[in-house]
């Protein structure tokens, strides 16, 4: 039987392994061995709440080079599993402590005793188990090579299918339209921990499942931004900034928009139709066939034409998926080119005495032109809330 909730079909998972298994042959590996918790997620469909927030327990995935996949997860996770994986081949364990010795166990049932297995050791990966566990399974396996794959994972997860494309879209809009609602119901007066209690509130109305990140920014932010609301009150004259990571299906979303609490000033509105000028044109080099780089030399001759410097932040971009912030950069030392189903959030956006200016909306790269996911998109003249 299929599993009755699950979030993709089949097909999708088994285009995701084959995939995974070409690079796998590229890079000589046997075997593959997931430990971090959204990899887990992306190759098994089994979304744990549990896994979230407990440390002490195994949640793993192994894809052989041929042969069926393989997880490991506790006994009471049994009924999830069938309900949103396609994965038969089910290990338990319900210990609490002895997990590398069962892991290892595992890996030689399966046999891979003298297997070159693959690991989440590199770049933007973490291991979902200790450093102490981990080496305990190299130790229990003396003729296994346990090397790096994160190159293989970031490469498998970057191009999005139209079903996750789908996933990501909807978790835009819903962050989207729960900005616009917050900016019609705010004002002047209130404090900053008012509006995210009103933004949350449109948030999960909307339809979130869950929020990565929440900043409510008011006035001046020279010295950079605060990604907490605080109890600041908000002033007429001063511009309010919202910046939300959201989830939908365990797709995530990035999006943050600028207004003006009362009528922008004139460097104000000008400012923001700069900002905006620049966004767009950066935006429009998300097609199939460019780069990174060639978004960063639309913003450095911005920069130079107003004799701007970049906040350091290091990139005006990244990619989503099924993380509020995920590989790869939009920075210059991204050597990557863009490929349709690539999914972006673009953000070029500056901290200054006018405060958090910005307009964040996030895209699928097409042959085309790029397609905006975060509907409605953020307006070309500053918003206004009620001063």
């Amino acid at each position: 039987m299929p599993p009755a909730y699950a979030d993709f079909t089949r097909e999708e998972f088994e285009a995701r392994y084959c995939s995974t298994r070409a690079y796998m042959a590229g890079g000589a590996l046997d075997a593959l061995l997931v430990t971090e918790r959204l990899n887990y997620q992306y190759f098994t469909g089994h979304r744990s709440e549990q896994c979230a927030v407990d440390k002490i327990r195994p949640y793993m995935f192994i894809l052989r080079k041929d042969g069926d996949p393989t997880l490991i997860t506790m006994p009471f996770e049994i009924a999830q599993v069938e309900l949103t994986s396609y994965i038969t081949d089910i290990r338990t364990t319900g210990a609490l402590t002895g997990h590398p010795e069962f892991v290892t166990g595992v890996l030689k049932d399966l046999g891979l005793s003298r297997a070159r297995i693959g690991c989440e050791l590199g770049r933007e990966q973490y291991l979902g188990i200790s450093h102490q566990g981990f080496c305990e399974i190299m130790r229990g396996m003396p003729e296994a090579e346990f090397v790096d794959a994160a190159d293989i994972i970031l490469a498998v997860r970057n191009v999005k299918s139209p079903q996750e494309i789908e996933y990501i879209r909807r978790a835009a809009m819903i962050n989207a339209e729960a900005q616009s609602k917050t900016f019609a119901k705010v004002h002047a007066g209130m404090t900053e921990n008012q509006v995210a209690q009103i933004l949350r509130q449109n948030l999960i109305a909307g339809g979130a499942e869950k929020i990565s990140l929440l900043c409510v920014l008011s006035g001046a932010n020279e010295k950079g931004i605060v990604l907490l609301p605080t109890d600041r009150v908000i002033r007429k004259g001063e511009t309010l900034g919202l910046d939300v990571g959201m989830s939908y299906r365990g797709y995530w979303s990035d999006v943050a928009r600028t207004a003006s609490v009362g009528a922008p000033s004139d460097e104000l509105a000008e400012f923001y139709s700069w900002m905006m000028q620049l966004r767009h044109d950066c935006n429009q080099q998300l097609r199939a066939g460019n780069r990174p780089a060639d978004v960063i030399a639309v913003v450095n001759s911005y920069l130079d034409e107003r004799g701007l410097q970049t906040s350091g932040v290091g990139r005006v971009g990244h990619g989503i998926g099924i993380e509020t912030t995920e590989f790869p950069s939009l920075a210059a030392f991204e050597d990557i080119v863009f490929e349709a189903g690539n999914t972006f959030a673009c953000n070029p956006n500056f901290s200054n005495h006018l405060g958090f200016i910005n307009a964040e909306d996030n895209w699928a790269v097409t042959e085309g032109d790029p397609e905006l996911l975060s509907a409605p998109a953020a307006q070309w003249d500053v918003p206004v809330v009620e001063a």
